[in-house]
């Protein structure tokens, strides 16, 4: 019985390189933002064009901001600023922006010089 050797021939990824360069592009122009809810907001944002309906999802961003600033005037200020609900966390800690959201108004909201950091989750389903 003869054994056969099978030469296995790995490829360096060709895509690979272009993915971390764009995420290494994200982390530096939001640096206080999660990245991942960066790219998931742009994803479903692309995605949902194709489908009736919305084509922006439903996200919910967790911002939080340096010691001693005025969560409820942050909250008031984000309530005369933008269409959808803003509220103090329940921890007294953070300040959740939720609605329907593009990247741009992402962008928007997180550009307050006040904040240290943004987490949060993005949906394509709009409730």
């Amino acid at each position: 019985m003869t054994a056969l050797v099978e030469k296995v021939v790995i490829q360096q990824p060709k895509l690979e390189p272009y993915f971390y360069q764009f995420f290494q592009d994200v982390v530096n122009t939001m640096p206080k933002v999660d990245p991942d809810l960066l790219i998931r907001v742009m994803m479903f944002q692309v995605n949902l064009k194709k489908y009736p309906g919305p084509d922006i999802p439903h996200v919910n961003l967790y911002v939080r901001y340096r010691e001693g600033v005025d969560l409820h005037q942050k909250q008031e200020e984000g309530r005369d600023t933008y269409p959808f609900e803003v509220t103090t966390s329940r921890w007294g800690d953070g300040v959740i922006f939720s609605g329907l959201m593009s990247i741009g108004t992402v962008e928007s909201v997180c550009s307050d010089p006040d904040i240290v950091k943004v987490t949060g989750e993005a949906k394509p389903t709009h409730n």
